[in-house]
């Protein structure tokens, strides 16, 4: 099974298992626990490498526990990805259980790229002509490319919307050599 795979169970499992308002703070816990395994190397290697064997890493991630304050779902599922030696592919299934958690709260993130930085009314009114076409609150994260030359590129999922100068140009152009 690949890391999307994997991602895509666990996720789920999350979603169905855990009160749905529980589940934002579990994510940022999962995230900050993958934050310390990329912090400690020994950790790391203690929990995601094949040197231990099942039971050793069960007693080891027993004595961290409590330092690390986890809520009792968050333990639950760190545990059971540890114990299946799944734990390489915890970024995936943070960013799969966030993408579960958003499709079922009705909620986007849309990244918009630009020449230049957003300023807070046009992003205020890009967002609500987002919310009219994708019917799902929408989070607005500003990236700046000055290649663009003028206009932006939105992506809100796997949709993307191109309303910038080069990728007008870069339509002509196709057409012209047709």
């Amino acid at each position: 099974m690949n890391k999307n795979q994997i991602a895509k169970k666990y996720s789920r499992a999350i979603v169905n298992t855990v009160n749905i308002s529980e589940i934002p703070q579990l994510i940022e816990e999962m995230r900050s626990f993958s934050q310390l395994l990329e912090k400690n190397r020994q950790l790391k290697l203690l929990f995601a490498g094949k040197i231990f064997s099942d039971t050793e890493r069960e007693k080891a991630f027993a004595a961290i526990l409590p330092s690390l304050k986890f809520s009792a779902g968050t333990e639950k599922f760190l545990r059971l990805i540890i114990v299946h030696g799944h734990l390489s592919a915890i970024k995936e299934i943070i960013s799969a259980s966030m993408n579960v958690y958003n499709d079922r709260q009705k909620k986007a993130t849309a990244l918009v790229v630009s020449p230049v930085s957003l300023g807070a009314s046009y992003a205020g009114r890009l967002k609500a002509a987002l919310k009219n076409l994708t019917d799902r609150e929408i989070e607005i994260e500003n990236e700046v490319d000055p290649s663009l030359l003028g206009g932006f590129v939105v992506r809100v999922g796997s949709t993307i919307y191109d309303s910038s100068v080069k990728g007008h140009l870069r339509l002509l152009k196709a057409e012209l050599t047709r």
